[in-house]
């Protein structure tokens, strides 16, 4: 895997191999996942749910289909069947790939404010609502991710985290 500036999503599976290993998992209905956000989630009643500001706790990452262009516009975001049937989506569960790492937007400015949290836990911002979910490497409160990385190729905007083993989810 290789890092990409204009791409979100797994940089490094675990141990350093090339692959990681996805599940397919049903999505709760109309569940939004922005091209360029993040993709984590936990499970609600065994469906993939969007992680949002205040989630305490992860399943994994939905790979979810990059985003459709319309005659007039561009839809910048995936979203789940609103009505059953549900979707699936392959899933990088942190059950399965504990030490995976993701390169991901955040609102550091600078890259010192990264830097300075390599190693430590930041916290998610989400709404489901299409827009990008992120980082914030300010003060965590949630604990969720753990930041082990400025971007590799200077975008200040984005940093490499993984899943934080304490904050994990363990059953759907």
């Amino acid at each position: 895997m290789s890092t990409n500036k204009s791409n979100v999503g797994p940089v490094m599976a675990p141990g350093g191999v090339d692959t990681v290993v996805t599940i397919e998992q049903p999505v709760a209905l109309s569940q939004y996942f922005h091209t360029s956000g993040s993709h984590f989630f936990y499970f609600n009643s065994g469906y993939v749910t969007g992680a949002l500001t205040l989630t305490e706790y992860l399943a994994g990452w939905a790979c979810t289909p990059v985003s459709i262009e319309l005659t007039t516009s561009i839809i910048n975001y995936w979203m789940s069947n609103a009505a059953t049937p549900y979707s699936r989506v392959p899933c990088i569960l942190a059950s399965v790939n504990p030490g995976c790492v993701f390169r991901v937007p955040t609102t550091a400015a600078g890259g010192l404010s990264v830097q300075a949290r390599v190693g430590e836990c930041v916290d998610l911002v989400g709404v489901n609502d299409g827009t990008a979910q992120y980082v914030t490497p300010g003060t965590s409160t949630q604990d969720i991710l753990i930041c082990v990385g400025v971007d590799p190729e200077g975008d200040t905007n984005a940093c490499l985290v993984t899943f934080n083993p304490e904050e994990q989810q363990q059953t759907t």
